[in-house]
């Protein structure tokens, strides 16, 4: 976490991989979601910042020109752009095109918040910021009014 201030995942919809009876045991195995949850508390305690991006179309679009390979199959371990000739392994191209979604997404994130700040007093209330992330497991939920603290 000391040396990272950004930390990207895909954003998997689990409870639709483990419909596949054949991969559903080794997905969850993994335990995905928890991975993404301690490395979200771990990053907020050490000022990194985790973002989730969809993963539509990660592994068939060219991190060179943006093209989509639409006949793309899980078994194609190379991936070849017919728009632009770029040739590399299929999970590489799919990591930079991760790296780039969840970089992108982390930077219109500040620059809109940017945007709010400057116009603070012009009809915008005042915005405070302040670390978004997921509620550990373990937190227990907000009590009524008046309820007794535990």
């Amino acid at each position: 976490m000391k040396e990272h201030d950004l930390i990207i995942f895909e954003d998997l919809n689990i409870q639709g991989m483990v419909k596949n009876h054949h991969l559903a045991k080794s997905i969850v195995d993994v335990s995905w979601n928890t991975l993404v949850q301690y490395t979200t508390y771990k990053a907020e305690s050490a000022g990194a910042v985790v973002v989730l991006i969809n993963p539509e179309y990660a592994l068939q679009e060219c991190s060179g020109c943006g093209n989509i390979k639409h006949d793309l199959k899980l078994s194609d371990r190379i991936y070849h752009c017919n728009a632009c000739g770029l040739t590399m392994d299929r999970d590489e191209n799919a990591t930079i095109n991760i790296k780039n979604r969840g970089f992108l997404s982390y930077l219109y994130a500040y620059m809109y918040l940017d945007r709010l700040l400057d116009k603070v007093g012009r009809g915008i209330p005042e915005v405070t910021l302040v670390e978004i992330g997921s509620i550990p497991e373990r937190a227990t939920p907000v009590a009524e009014a008046g309820s007794p603290i535990r």
